[in-house]
């Protein structure tokens, strides 16, 4: 449920809006809208009378000043019809027979404030813009409609007013309120792996909501924001919130059937089938609530403590930066501890949300229902068993493992940071308090910076980090990766480099990676070497030779998988092309078990740090890794 005393502050909040917007030039009114129309959304609601009782609705909740107002707006509204099979199916006659609360959840489930989202940018899965009850509206297609949640069809679109859009639906959208354990628990499809949730204790893992212990003032977000003032113009957004969210991938009832799993024992002894050869130390433990047994693990593995949706595990990602040819992968970090689940986006075949493929047998995982939805999370039914098996675990541990930074942070996609479309506008940037991530320590004076995908940037996913430090100090952070299998690794970071970085000395687990590195130094400076891949170079046309002598200095140049897609401010046809994207290789390292890892960096002299992702790649691995 809506918090009571957020639900009220909400609407305070969104009154104030209302006011300030009335008191703007109603010239003024920006470029984002499509189509000025002689009506606003309010006003077309009370001209439709079709939407007469979702207008009556909207009157009694107060809102009709703010459906008014200038502004950016996109409206759901579901016709008379829906609305009165919504009152019988609540046990009720008519609106008034709703609590006041009721009432303001309701309509708040059909509004969206701050964007216009008309049906040519629909696509299936999730809009990235979360309703005024801040909850997310999914699309999804079948044939020649178009459906909203589910279940509620798009009967009319793109009813374009002066404010903004109104979708015509034919069912009121009634989103779950419960947590996710608790949806899960109520649908029969997943009965048998509810009850291993239950009895492994790991459904007390996916309570959490929000972090009430979090604050953030105006005037703390306003020091945060201003920290990050450039040269660059850009929207900075501090977060107001520090929600929770989970992720559940499910093999039903039917699937497991299919294996010869058909009650609780049956999935025990699969269970031990598979995480004994994986942990044959462990097998004799039989407790299990214990994060050791077998049956734990199976179930932690399906577990993840990020709200992915269908289009959050890589879709989004997918941004116009990376090259279509080129395979593209996440590593998603689930509960089941040291392990990875691997999520790719075949080109070849054109499928995106594969998880753990192995390439000499062809097998992979398949969502084939998904985005079911829950309060604080989402769960999705998979197409076979999920497992951490020792083949999954060869696969991982003979790769090259590319983490963009963003990936190790599970509150950028439970706060809606992660996955915003690729504009060539004003940088979108978040500032985050010390704190904000549970995987990166810092100073006080540290501020870490998300700065989402831009068409301007060059770098992989789109997305990057940096770090600016307050009242002239150095910045100093901890940062842990997520795991990686036991083996001996080159451990590299890519960062692009430019005027402003300062100099840094880096530790992995504890331990200095050699002497401290000028991240201000282009790629052409005599201490790195490169030199731009080119064909009428007869002695080195791919820049492979470069490619070596750079390594013998400990630098690397940027994949050739990602590029600029504005190239005004890095040119080049992916980041390889561009001597300011580099990767510096932090060092060998050898690991004998798998588990997590911490980098840490200390500046030595005033500046920025920039960093965009983090390979380990087995040194095994090196003779035959490619330029992407």
């Amino acid at each position: 449920m809506f918090p009571k005393n957020k639900l009220l502050a909400f609407i305070t909040l969104s009154f104030t809006v209302i006011t300030l917007f009335n008191a703007c030039d109603s010239d003024n009114i920006g470029d984002t809208l499509y189509t000025f129309t002689d009506k606003m959304l309010g006003e077309e609601l009370v001209s439709d009378t079709t939407l007469s009782e979702f207008n009556k609705l909207i009157s009694m909740t107060g809102l009709s000043g703010f459906v008014n107002s200038y502004g950016n707006m996109t409206c759901f509204a579901p016709d008379n019809d829906a609305m009165r099979s919504f009152y019988e199916a609540k046990g009720k006659t008519k609106l008034e027979g709703f609590t006041a609360d009721s009432l303001k959840l309701m309509a708040y489930d059909h509004l969206i404030n701050g964007a216009v989202i008309k049906f040519v940018n629909f696509n299936e899965g999730r809009l990235f813009n979360q309703t005024m009850s801040e909850r997310y509206i999914a699309i999804n297609f079948d044939g020649t409609e178009t459906y909203v949640n589910k279940n509620s069809k798009i009967t009319l679109k793109d009813i374009v007013v002066h404010n903004g859009v109104i979708h015509k639906i034919d069912r009121v959208l009634d989103p779950e309120r419960s947590g996710i354990a608790e949806t899960i628990s109520k649908d029969s499809t997943f009965s048998l792996f509810y009850e291993a949730l239950v009895v492994t204790g790991m459904v007390d893992s996916l309570l959490r909501t929000e972090d009430e212990s979090y604050v953030m003032t105006k005037g703390y977000a306003e020091e945060l924001e201003n920290a990050l003032i450039t040269t660059i113009s850009s929207e900075r957004h501090a977060p107001y919130s520090r929600k929770y969210g989970y992720t559940v991938l499910i093999e039903s009832n039917d699937t497991y059937r299919k294996h010869g799993i058909e009650n609780l024992d049956d999935l025990r002894a699969y269970a031990a089938s598979v995480y004994d050869v994986v942990y044959p130390q462990d097998a004799h433990i039989k407790e299990e609530t214990s994060r050791e047994n077998s049956l734990n693990r199976f179930v932690s593995y399906h577990l993840i403590n990020k709200e992915l949706s269908y289009t959050k595990f890589i879709k989004d990602y997918d941004t116009q930066h990376m090259w279509k040819t080129i395979d593209l992968y996440e590593y998603i970090e689930p509960m089941c501890s040291n392990t990875l689940i691997e999520v790719k986006i075949d080109r070849m075949s054109g499928e995106h949300n594969l998880f753990n493929h192995l390439p000499e047998t062809g097998e992979a995982i398949r969502l084939v229902d998904f985005d079911k939805d829950a309060e604080n999370g989402v769960y999705h039914e998979i197409d076979g068993i999920l497992v951490y098996s020792k083949a999954v675990e060869n696969e991982l541990s003979s790769k090259r493992l590319r983490f963009d930074f963003a990936s190790f942070f599970p509150e950028l996609t439970n706060n809606n940071m992660r996955g915003r479309l690729s504009d060539d506008k004003a940088l979108y940037r978040n500032p985050l308090p010390p704190g904000y991530l549970d995987r990166f320590k810092c100073t006080e004076q540290t501020v870490l910076c998300y700065s989402s995908a831009n068409d301007k940037l060059m770098n992989y996913m789109g997305d990057e980090f940096f770090i600016v430090v307050k009242n002239a100090k150095l910045y100093d952070f901890d940062v842990i990766t997520p795991p990686v299998p036991a083996g001996t690794y080159d451990v590299r970071f890519g960062y692009q480099s430019n005027g402003r970085r300062g100099v840094a000395q880096f530790y992995v687990d504890g331990y200095p990676c050699g002497v401290p590195v000028n991240l201000n130094n282009n790629g052409s400076d005599i201490d790195i070497g490169y030199e731009k891949p080119n064909p009428a170079n007869a002695n080195d046309p791919n820049g492979f030779e470069n490619d070596k002598a750079m390594r013998n200095k400990g630098y690397m140049k940027g994949p050739g998988s990602f590029k600029a897609i504005n190239p005004s401010w890095y040119s080049g046809n992916s980041a390889r092309e561009n001597g300011s994207n580099l990767r510096k290789i932090l060092g060998t390292f050898i690991f004998d078990k798998a588990g997590n890892h911490v980098i840490t960096v200390r500046g030595l002299s005033g500046g920025q740090f920039q960093i965009d992702f983090v390979e380990f790649v087995p040194t095994s691995y090196i003779e035959r890794e490619d330029i992407y």
